[in-house]
C-alpha cells in the first residue's frame, strides 16, 4: 500500500517538488530537474551535459559574448541532433541568421562536415539589426564576417552569402536551420527552402512557438511544422 502511494504521488506531483520530497526522505532524485535559460526539463540531461555534444559546446559557445552560458544548450542540441540526422541525406546544410556563428560551427564539427561532400551555407546579411525594416543596430549581434569564417578549417567547405532571407540556394538540400531573429522572414523563407530539400531533410526554425501566427500560410502549402518543448519548430520533408 504504501509503495503504491509513492508511485500515485510521483504521477501526480510536478517533478520539481517530487524531488524535494525525495531529498527530504534521503533519496535520490527520480527525475533531476534542469534549466538552460528559459527551457527546463525534467527528462534524462546527460545527452546534453556530456559527452561529444558536451564538449563542443563547451567550446564554442563562449564565441557568443552576450549570452550567458547555459542560455542555448538545450536548443543547441536540438539543431545539432537533427542536422547529424540529415547526414546521409542528398544536398547541403543552411544556416541562415548567423551571427557569432556558435550554431553552425557546432553543427560542423558534430557532423563531422569535413568528411561529407557538402556545403555548409551561412546566411547574414551582418548588418547588426533584427527586423529588416528597422535600421537599429544592435550590439547584440555580430557585424563582421571575418570573425565567423576564420573560426572554419582552411579549406572548409562553407560558402556565405550576405544576403537577408527569403533567399534561394541554387543547390538541393538536406537541412535547414533558420535563427535570424526576424521570425516573419524566417517564416517566409520556409516555403523556398522545402521546395529543394530533399526527401528525408529537415527544418528547424528557432523562433517558431512565440511567433505561431507568422507561420499560419505553412498549413495552405501542407508544410505541417511540429511544435518542440523548446519552441522551435521542426519540418520534416517526408521520403520518397
Amino acid at each position: 500500500m504504501k509503495q503504491f502511494l509513492s508511485i500515485a504521488a510521483q504521477r501526480l506531483l510536478p517533478p520539481i517538488a517530487w524531488n524535494g520530497i525525495q531529498r527530504m526522505r534521503g533519496l535520490p532524485s527520480v527525475s533531476p530537474w534542469r534549466e538552460f535559460g528559459h527551457m527546463a526539463t525534467c527528462a534524462n540531461a546527460s545527452p546534453i551535459l556530456a559527452g561529444e555534444f558536451a564538449t563542443l559546446y563547451e567550446k564554442y559557445q563562449p564565441l557568443d559574448p552576450h549570452v550567458r552560458k547555459e542560455t542555448w544548450r538545450y536548443r543547441l542540441y536540438n539543431v545539432a541532433a537533427f542536422a547529424r540526422i540529415c547526414r546521409d541525406v542528398p544536398g547541403d546544410f543552411v544556416c541562415a541568421g548567423v551571427s557569432w556563428g556558435v550554431a553552425p560551427r557546432i553543427v560542423f564539427d558534430y557532423v563531422d562536415f569535413s568528411a561529407l561532400a557538402k556545403t555548409l551555407h551561412l546566411i547574414d546579411p551582418f548588418e547588426g539589426t533584427v527586423a529588416n525594416d528597422s535600421d537599429a543596430v544592435s550590439a547584440a549581434y555580430n557585424r563582421d564576417p571575418g570573425y565567423v569564417l576564420c573560426q572554419y578549417p582552411a579549406g572548409a567547405p562553407v560558402k556565405l552569402h550576405r544576403e537577408r532571407v527569403p533567399l534561394r540556394v541554387d543547390s538541393p538540400l538536406a537541412f535547414v536551420f533558420t535563427d535570424t531573429g526576424n521570425p516573419e522572414a524566417d517564416a517566409a523563407a520556409i516555403p523556398i527552402f522545402y521546395e529543394t530539400l530533399s526527401p528525408g531533410g529537415v527544418i528547424i526554425t528557432e523562433q517558431y512557438g512565440n511567433n505561431i501566427h507568422h507561420y499560419k500560410h505553412l498549413g495552405d502549402l501542407g508544410i505541417m511544422p511540429i511544435w518542440l518543448p523548446s519552441g522551435q519548430g521542426v519540418i520534416f520533408k517526408p521520403s520518397a
